[in-house]
């Protein structure tokens, strides 16, 4: 396996993401479905999706159908179910007239609303189709931590559409997957590094928060983030996250922390820790990755690691693939058991390709903490899983790497039940 390492101001950056958050919120964790009226159908992929090549035969591909439709299927990190193609749309385009002259993230958060409109009027079923081939069941939707009112846009996509739930407890999920809607939980990627006040945190609770990452990159009030010089690990404030998001039940995610902030977080837990979307160390080396030791430590608090779909931080100076992603999984699998494997892709971005060009500049990924070492490239998708219709491909991988179907069944979201059920209800 491979082990190779791979002027905008504050002010403005903040401004930038607080809009997008906005707008992306109503899609991070749009998990989705059919409505009432064909709830019981059984589920159908799109055939122009999903068929990455891995030399599946007749039977196998009928099994990977069936294991997909027949799951709870939880992305715990996902961007959304439009991606760069929902754009190219006929009535997309038509709508994005209207948005000419927007750029960056003042584009985003007018254009990630935008594919919804349709849906919300009922002048087509665009997204929800879209979702539905998926076979998503749940996703995440943004709850911003200090920035309640930002979480409107969500809370006005759940009210306006009858295929979205609101899930704070376990059960939920398992209702909305008999009834055949989709559910959103309540996450928060503190991008900027969350504000020193407790009650910030039980506010966020109260409008749906069940999932909360201490640190993005960097060091913030809470510890240090996986791209930091330095890892100091939990501060004292850390230390009062960790225990208030125990008491409140929401489960603790690390997946941007650094080493020693994360295996603080797992010593001082007394509930599972995830790091909901993050690859293996041992088999890519990155600062987006986790070591065998952090791996080891969330798997010992009971905790999952999600696997994401990022091509840019599963190998280097080439394209990345859907078996790249299934190497991850296997990785994880084999060192702490597979009962500790979940999937957050945090990939393909929803936006046209145009506008991730000019969000993501040198000068904006510096403010988040990403430098040129990290490779990070917007534009690129994983070979395989260049649209969320494709999600299928990761129930197909794993049926040709030869996962039983209590496996698949976990990693699938069955492994995120147990840890949502236990921290949350």
């Amino acid at each position: 396996m491979s082990n190779d390492k791979t002027g905008i101001s504050r002010r403005e950056a903040l401004k930038g993401i607080g809009v997008a958050a906005a707008a992306a919120g109503t899609l991070v964790g749009s998990g989705v479905a059919a409505s009432s009226g064909d709830s019981q159908a059984p589920w159908k992929g799109d055939p122009a999706f999903g068929n990455f090549n891995f030399g599946l035969n007749d039977d196998q591909e009928a099994r990977a159908r069936r294991l997909h439709g027949d799951a709870i299927i939880v992305d715990m990190m996902h961007q959304g179910a439009g991606g760069y193609l929902a754009f190219e749309e006929p009535d997309v385009i038509r709508r994005m007239k209207k948005l000419a002259g927007l750029k960056g993230f003042a584009l985003l958060g007018a254009a990630q609303p935008l594919l919804y409109e349709q849906d919300i009027s009922g002048e087509s079923d665009m997204m929800r189709q879209r979702w539905r081939r998926s076979g998503v069941t749940c996703g995440t939707m943004g709850v911003s931590v200090g920035n309640v009112a930002g979480s409107a846009s969500q809370i006005h996509l759940i009210d306006s559409l009858d295929w979205l739930r609101k899930a704070t407890r376990a059960e939920h999920l398992r209702a909305a997957k008999r009834d055949g809607v989709h559910a959103l939980v309540g996450y928060d990627q503190p991008v900027f590094g969350l504000p020193k006040n407790l009650s910030a945190i039980e506010e966020a609770y109260r409008i749906g928060l069940r999932c909360l990452m201490l640190t993005y990159n960097s060091s913030d009030f809470v510890g240090a983030g996986c791209t930091e010089r330095v890892d100091h690990g939990l501060t004292y404030f850390g230390l009062d996250v960790v225990r208030r998001c125990n008491e409140l039940g929401v489960m603790i995610d690390t997946a941007h922390t650094g080493k020693a902030t994360t295996l603080d977080a797992c010593k001082h837990s007394n509930q599972p820790v995830l790091a909901n979307h993050t690859s293996a160390e041992g088999v890519h080396l990155h600062d987006r990755a986790k070591s065998d030791d952090e791996i080891k430590a969330i798997a010992g608090t009971g905790g999952l690691i999600g696997i994401h779909a990022v091509p840019f931080f599963m190998a280097k100076d080439r394209q990345a693939d859907m078996n790249d992603m299934l190497n991850h999984i296997d990785y994880v699998a084999e060192l702490v058991g597979w009962e500790h494997v979940g999937l957050g892709t945090d990939w393909p971005l929803t936006a046209p390709k145009s506008a991730l060009d000019d969000m993501f500049s040198t000068a904006f990924n510096y403010q988040i903490g990403f430098y040129p070492q990290h490779n990070i490239i917007p534009t690129m998708n994983l070979n395989g899983f260049d649209d969320y219709r494709d999600f299928p491909n990761i129930t197909r991988g794993m049926v040709s790497r030869g996962y039983s179907d209590e496996q698949i069944k976990g990693v699938l979201g069955e492994n995120f039940m147990r840890v949502f059920e236990q921290v949350c209800g």
